[in-house]
């Protein structure tokens, strides 16, 4: 039963001295992972991981590029011409992590918005989906992407919004990324929400080495706990781990690798 981790910073240092990573995940039935960069100065690296890490294996990373909102003070707005320049050169399979994070001071939502809306713009011209990061900003990111006619799909990230806006990304030809958070016995609205959802509407991720699932509280994460996570969901909808393996990697197959 394969699985992919459709979320996770393996370039990050904390797994710098891992180096049964890639044994251990084959060893597990994991069949890919999507790594996303987040700042301009670690697209290389990135891009570096992605040729590097499966050792000859090219299917099993995939690679994101963008700028996160998070580390809005670190972006410029020459990055962005920097991006589309990567994109064309080193053909990633999204536009990612990019966002909005209106948890964030108030005074950077504006600043925020102008980086989406100009990735967003870059995603249409090189015809890709998005990897999505939202926290408090689910209405008004739709409201862009429907603005914008994006019609390229993607994944949001980390998902814990209202049934409803989940249907409105699914409409948009989004699927939503459940992870550590859901595990959590408080997490009882997205419990709900994880119960309604079609099966055509997720995919499988970690965060690595962020969003530690309540069974790895205060570890580094890693995709290794996307096993456990499925199991949590499979309970949760009452139905087989067999069938949230084959529908999460569907899912995230025809969202993200290209077609023909």
């Amino acid at each position: 039963m394969a699985w992919i981790d459709s979320h996770c910073h393996l370039d990050f240092s904390e797994f710098s001295e891992q180096s049964e990573l890639y044994e251990h995940l084959l060893a597990a039935d994991c069949d890919g992972v999507l790594v996303p960069a987040t700042q301009a100065q670690y697209f290389e690296r990135v891009v570096n991981f992605s040729q590097h890490f499966a050792k000859g294996r090219s299917d099993f990373v995939h690679m994101a590029l963008g700028l996160h909102p998070y580390f809005l003070s670190q972006h410029q707005s020459h990055d962005l011409q920097l991006l589309d320049g990567q994109i064309t050169r080193h053909q990633p399979c999204a536009v990612g992590e990019i966002g909005l994070d209106f948890m964030l001071d108030i005074d950077s939502h504006e600043a925020q918005v102008f980086y989406f809306e100009q990735q967003v713009l870059l995603a249409i011209k090189h015809k890709l989906p998005l990897i999505v990061h939202c926290r408090k900003a689910h209405d008004q990111l739709a409201s862009l992407l429907r603005r914008l006619k994006f019609s390229f799909g993607g994944i949001i990230h980390g998902f814990s919004g209202s049934l409803v806006q989940a249907h409105k990304y699914l409409e948009l030809g989004f699927v939503l990324g459940l992870g550590g958070a859901l595990t959590y016995d408080r997490a009882q609205a997205m419990h709900k929400m994880v119960k309604a959802l079609p099966h055509t509407a997720y995919v499988l991720e970690t965060d690595s080495p962020d969003m530690a699932p309540a069974f790895a509280h205060g570890e580094v994460n890693s995709p290794l706990n996307v096993p456990q996570i499925a199991h949590h969901i499979a309970r949760l909808r009452q139905e087989p781990l067999a069938h949230i393996y084959a529908h999460s990697t569907d899912n995230f197959r025809r969202v993200i690798i290209p077609k023909g």
